[in-house]
């Protein structure tokens, strides 16, 4: 495994724009006909694909979710509307966009058939688990998206949220037979891989954590078939902390940090919530000082480093899907034995496995990603109340306005769903059993 590579050549951050409000995508493929793209060597567009997908997953949509889940407070001229629950169209603006152009599906799709044609497996598999993290997450925001007919027809339709998360089953399951292939024509990304220099065995077990990521997003809909398939998913994915899927700065300008240019740009926009910080607190839990400074009331330097380089996919959050998901099909001993090696990959002893203590492990560990939302509108755990005295917590967000207008299978805002299909309202939170507050 090769992880010299860490920095983004400039021309793929480019696509990735100024950050502002968001930091998602201007120019480029935004406002160039997709039928008639510019040549691009498959190095060039699988690392353009890597930074659109970072952006996506690090920047806005993980913002907001820590900000619903109470991590963070959100505060200034933008995120002192998201504090308050105050979302539009305009909340999302690029980010839907950004799935398919400036290095997203259509690239990567531009790219899956360069190395179709070419015979090269292994490159076809890594760039289908870069648009399984592109698809899942878009999934997981916006519920029904364009996919099985992205851009063969005028108008696209909506694909259902549970078919789209079935299609990437799908294509990690192919993705992993990709990885596997042998013969002289399977070289994989190489040193455009800024992750595993191209190795196909962690970007195999990177798969296999992203099925039962996406197996545990329908559990709440689908019961205990779909916690068995995740438990038997994880039980191949990561577990070495050094396999953690990363995005790579650099810190060089230009390659810093989403989070560092976003404190820079937007200061006062986002700080530590009280109730995250008590809840650190209450449990001595070192990771009060990673995550914060000495006073709690901003980012710790580690996390501001321009050349930190956040998770998108962990160990921690594979064992800890393991944990969970056996811990409800009743195979107590394996959720231990996940738990104790989740923990202790944050330097924590071992605890008694139960509900409550992997749910809370998930949320503190797996900060900074979607993941805290996307179990709290599984689970309603933490049982939080809503903010600004709303009545439920955001469950997702709105299309963007540029997409709404220029496809008419995309509804109107007042006819959008306020919950995702996977995402029916929590009567009682799956710990305690008390009555669920925010939704």
């Amino acid at each position: 495994m090769n992880r010299a590579l860490k920095c983004i050549p400039i021309a793929a951050l480019s696509l990735l724009g100024a950050v502002g409000c968001n930091d998602f995508l201007s120019g480029g493929d935004l406002d160039t006909d997709p039928n008639n793209p510019p040549a691009a060597t498959n190095s060039q567009l699988f690392v353009a694909a890597q930074a659109s997908m970072w952006a996506l997953h690090l920047s806005d949509p993980a913002r907001l979710g820590a900000v619903f889940v109470q991590q963070y407070t959100g505060g200034g001229l933008g995120y002192l509307a998201i504090e308050e629950y105050d979302l539009d169209e305009s909340t999302t603006n690029g980010i839907f966009t950004g799935i398919y152009t400036g290095g997203g599906l259509i690239d990567i799709r531009r790219l899956q058939a360069n190395v179709r044609e070419a015979g090269d497996s292994i490159y076809l598999g890594q760039a289908q688990i870069l648009e399984a993290l592109v698809m899942g997450a878009a999934a997981d925001i916006f519920g029904d998206v364009v996919y099985s007919a992205a851009y063969g027809e005028e108008n696209p339709p909506l694909d259902e949220q549970l078919s789209v998360y079935d299609q990437i089953q799908t294509l990690l399951d192919d993705a992993i037979e990709n990885l596997a292939a042998t013969g002289p024509t399977n070289f994989g990304a190489g040193a455009a891989d800024l992750n595993y220099g191209g190795d196909p065995e962690p970007w195999t077990r990177l798969a296999w954590t992203l099925k039962a990521r996406y197996y545990l997003h329908t559990a709440e809909v689908r019961g205990a078939t779909a916690y068995a398939a995740a438990r038997d998913a994880a039980s191949k994915g990561l577990t070495d902390p050094d396999e953690d899927y990363k995005a790579q700065f650099s810190g060089n300008a230009g390659e810093e940090n989403f989070t560092t240019v976003f404190v820079q740009l937007r200061s006062g926009y986002i700080s530590p919530n009280p109730f995250f910080v008590n809840l650190l607190e209450s449990r001595s839990d070192p990771r009060l000082t990673r995550y914060f400074d000495d006073d709690a009331e901003g980012l710790s330097d580690e996390l501001l480093a321009s050349d930190y380089d956040p998770p998108i996919v962990s160990a921690a959050e594979n064992r800890l899907i393991w944990a969970e998901a056996a811990f409800r099909t009743g195979q107590t001993g394996v959720a231990q034995t996940q738990l104790t090696a989740a923990r202790a990959i944050a330097g924590l002893p071992s605890v008694t496995a139960s509900l409550g203590e992997i749910l809370t492990e998930k949320y503190i560990a797996l900060f900074q990603t979607l993941e805290p939302w996307n179990d709290y509108k599984r689970t309603c755990f933490p049982n939080i109340a809503p903010n600004a005295g709303k009545t439920t917590i955001p469950a997702r967000l709105y299309y963007d306005t540029r997409d709404r207008q220029t496809n008419t299978s995309i509804p109107d805002p007042t006819a959008q769903p306020v919950r995702n299909d996977n995402d029916p309202p929590n009567a009682v939170d799956d710990v305690t059993g008390a009555e669920c507050l925010g939704q």
